[in-house]
């Protein structure tokens, strides 16, 4: 009864681990397809580079837009993981189920950008800071 609790603990200490390794690198990835210049080879590169850093396998990152421009103006980075091929116990006694991560971002450029309904006067073009609309 003791070992089946700690071991229990041990796989239950796993499962969160491995989705907090899934959001940090969806976060992680999902910010360097914000900045300017961003390619989604980049993105999908540096989500896989944190997963492996984690120990995550079986995984498989989504980016969405399919192509980054300036025009663009979220970013979404998906990770979805199978946990029992990232278990430390046997797959037939791990905690079943797939894991899922997503994380939307802003695109830098949308944050310098006036909205439609807003009027220019001389207080916004001597402020070189992000409009907060």
């Amino acid at each position: 009864m003791f070992f089946t609790l700690v071991f229990g603990c041990l796989e239950l200490a796993r499962f969160m681990y491995v989705r907090q390794a899934l959001d940090q690198s969806a976060y992680e990835a999902a910010r360097m397809g914000i900045a300017t210049g961003a390619r989604i080879g980049d993105v999908r590169d540096q989500a896989n580079l944190m997963l492996t850093a984690y120990g995550v396998t079986a995984s498989e990152v989504t980016v969405s837009p399919n192509q980054i421009t300036e025009d663009t103006e979220t970013v979404t980075v998906q990770i979805v993981c199978d946990f029992s091929a990232n278990s430390w116990v046997l797959p037939r006694f791990a905690l079943p189920g797939i894991l899922e991560s997503r994380v939307t971002l802003d695109h830098e450029n949308q944050a310098y950008l006036v909205p439609e309904n807003v009027e220019q006067d001389e207080s916004l073009s001597e402020n070189d800071e992000p409009l907060d609309v």
